[in-house]
């Protein structure tokens, strides 16, 4: 699936206060309106908008002011965070996330870097309770 079209389809669900059926989606957008229904349903799946039926119509719209970027990371954090069954699961998730992080933050100035060692005091006191 083309991902600048199912950002299209959501920026302009965005822009309507009732939302749109397929078809006024399909014109706006200019794309074949069995196309616009496609992308509307796996968005559907994936919970970046909804329907209701309007007489024989759908009205689709947005559950979200998540950017499409942001609702897909969203969903990706999510999955990892249900992939998650012991607590070894856990600390390999963790300890990859805190090294991912780490190996930007020692780019930074030290100033900097120091907000993140504050955070991770914080977290450890907390932990230590």
């Amino acid at each position: 699936m083309e991902l600048g079209l199912e950002e299209s389809i959501l920026d302009y669900l965005k822009t309507t206060d009732a939302g749109a059926t397929a078809s006024e989606i399909s014109r706006a957008l200019s794309i074949n309106r069995m196309t616009a229904v496609k992308y509307l349903e796996v968005m559907r799946a994936t919970g970046l908008v909804d329907y209701r039926k309007v007489g024989m119509a759908k009205q689709y719209f947005a559950t979200s002011n998540l950017s499409y970027a942001q609702a897909a990371l969203l969903l990706q954090a999510k999955q990892l965070l249900m992939s998650i069954e012991t607590i070894g699961d856990h600390l390999e998730v963790f300890k990859d996330t805190i090294n991912g992080h780490l190996d930007i933050v020692v780019t930074y100035k030290k100033n900097d870097r120091q907000k993140f060692l504050n955070i991770i005091e914080e977290v450890a006191e907390r932990l230590k309770k």
